[in-house]
């Protein structure tokens, strides 16, 4: 009895659905890997993107900083072309000072001369070789020519005050009057304008300590004979 109910059942053929369930299963495999791959590519493409969009950058900035570098080249050539000029206008400046200085200098000589020579001294002679000069005359002492020497000693562009010689001569007057007289020669020269203002300076000191020592500063004169 057990043996006919076996035999009645029907047999069932599932190959067909093993089958399908492979095919189902190799596509969805399949679409997942061409999902993956899709993905990859786009991430790649976008990563290409991005790479080219930082290099497309980094070259505008390079060309940017070599324009400003460019430029600021020029701005520096042309600074040191002003410069330049300006050096140039400096040393025409120098040049007319120099010349206006040179072209005064005997007027100022006399005029210090003036101020300097000590009462009881008449200068009868004043010559000029380059920087230096050369004074004679005549004083009634050798205190007056000693006095003479320390003013110009003191004038701030004068340099190398020395005395020449001075000796004794005996001299008459407009009224047949005999005196004794001094005939002296002194040498002096002009200094340089930075060598004056340093002179101006210490000279400056030295009558401040004078004063402060309640002595008078060197250098007082007189009249004039």
């Amino acid at each position: 009895m057990s043996t006919n109910m076996v035999n009645m059942v029907p047999s069932v053929n599932l190959l067909p659905y093993h089958e399908a369930r492979k095919l189902a299963r190799r596509k969805k495999v399949y679409g997942i890997l061409g999902g993956a791959a899709a993905g990859g590519a786009v991430v790649v493409l976008l990563g290409g993107l991005y790479i080219d969009s930082r290099i497309d950058r980094q070259v505008g900035l390079n060309q940017l900083l070599k324009a400003e570098n460019s430029k600021m080249d020029a701005q520096i050539r042309e600074v040191t072309t002003l410069k330049q000029d300006i050096d140039a206008l400096l040393q025409r400046q120098k040049a007319v000072e120099s010349l206006q200085t040179q072209r005064n200098r005997p007027v100022q000589l006399l005029e210090e001369l003036v101020r300097q020579v000590p009462e009881g001294v008449y200068l009868t002679t004043l010559k000029q070789s380059g920087e230096s000069f050369t004074i004679t005359g005549i004083a009634q002492s050798n205190e007056r020519v000693s006095e003479l020497l320390r003013n110009i000693g003191a004038v701030p562009w004068l340099d190398h005050a020395e005395l020449g010689e001075s000796k004794s001569v005996t001299m008459t007057n407009n009224l047949k009057e005999q005196r004794r007289l001094f005939d002296f020669s002194m040498r002096f020269a002009y200094r340089a304008p930075d060598d004056a203002d340093r002179k101006s300076g210490e000279k400056g000191d030295g009558a401040n300590k004078a004063g402060k020592d309640g002595k008078p500063a060197a250098g007082a004169k007189g009249g004039k004979v």
